[in-house]
């Protein structure tokens, strides 16, 4: 979708505290091999907030950055992968609350995994553009990955966990980035790859640990391993390209690619070599430092760059999102 007075005012990003890797590795939560091969180097934790906390920071932050009074927001999206602290109840309502304290908004919560952040920027683009009395947006992400019901260090294999609310305000009034265009793919066949073979259950009470080393040896003891490499590479390969063509814009045109905050090695493997772009292009050094952020990889990516003020106006960047269903949202922005 190519859109026209879409912005992305402003962003922000409230991480943990940073956990090294060799404090990990010397307290046996990591193994030094796989660290050899995502090159981490730190971690961000949150040892006293919960996800909700982390994301009404964030909210707060981003909407005083903004300039704008939260009387204006007329729609919150909050999008997670994880647990957002209490069972049954409203993680959205709660933030909209916190931050904003007021009615005058719908509040929703959004369960896209790692596309999260992305996809309700593109939902909130359609709604600034379809409803006339909305001319704010917040956008917010939270995850915590707190253990023992999330081994941060050891669920997966390619990437480390970290703990982090984002928040983006998107308005048509202006702001620090234009929304050129955003385009989304999904290739449901994966979904299994983060189910593997695990039953269904009652309640999460009866969970343990997650694993999701197991659960996708176990669905990959269905499907051939090349298969699923091939439909993730084409899944984000047909998502970006889209997105590119709605833009009128190439690859070649971006300063910057914000990919999933993924290990190096496996971020190398599934995105980078597939785009042909190089760690240089993306913001893999400081993912490299807080991890993976579930939902919020590309919003706090934006973040970053505005805290940094390293673009000039007219300078392009892409957003890549990747989620496990699978769905894949991009966008690209143009620095105003």
């Amino acid at each position: 979708m190519r859109w026209d007075g879409i912005y992305v005012e402003t962003a922000a990003v409230v991480p943990g505290e940073r956990e090294t890797v060799a404090e990990a590795i010397a307290a046996g939560r990591y193994d030094a091999e796989e660290a050899a091969r995502t090159r981490q180097r730190s971690v961000a934790v949150s040892r006293d907030r919960s996800a909700p906390e982390l994301a009404v920071a964030a909210g707060r932050a981003a909407l005083a950055r903004s300039g704008h009074r939260a009387a204006d927001m007329r729609l919150l999206i909050h999008a997670n992968c994880w647990y957002q602290g209490l069972d049954f109840w409203n993680t959205a309502a709660h933030i909209q609350n916190q931050v904003l304290g007021h009615g005058d908004a719908i509040a929703f919560e959004l369960r896209q995994m790692s596309n999260g952040g992305m996809s309700a920027l593109d939902i909130a683009a359609g709604r600034l553009a379809a409803v006339p009395a909305t001319e704010v947006a917040l956008v917010t992400t939270a995850d915590r990955f707190a253990e023992p019901g999330f081994p941060r260090w050891t669920a997966d294999r390619g990437l480390v966990f970290g703990d982090a609310g984002t928040a983006m305000v998107v308005s048509r009034r202006g702001g620090a980035f234009r929304l050129l265009a955003t385009a989304a793919w999904s290739e449901p066949w994966l979904e299994g790859l983060h189910r593997g073979d695990e039953p269904f259950l009652l309640s999460g009470a009866q969970a343990g640990p997650l694993d999701l080393v197991g659960r996708k040896k176990g669905f990959l003891r269905r499907h051939p391993s090349e298969e699923v490499t091939a439909r993730n590479e084409a899944g984000m390969l047909t998502a970006v390209e889209d997105c590119l063509g709605q833009a009128d814009a190439k690859m070649a045109d971006m300063a910057v690619v914000v990919v999933p905050f993924f290990g190096a090695r496996l971020s190398a493997l599934q995105c980078l070599d597939p785009l042909g772009i190089t760690p240089g292009t993306t913001l893999q050094d400081w993912g490299l430092t807080i991890g993976h952020l579930g939902a919020g990889d590309q919003p706090a990516g934006l973040a970053r760059l505005i805290e940094e003020d390293r673009l000039v106006p007219g300078d392009r960047v892409l957003l890549v999102g990747v989620g496990a269903g699978f769905s894949w949202t991009c966008a690209v922005l143009e620095k105003q």
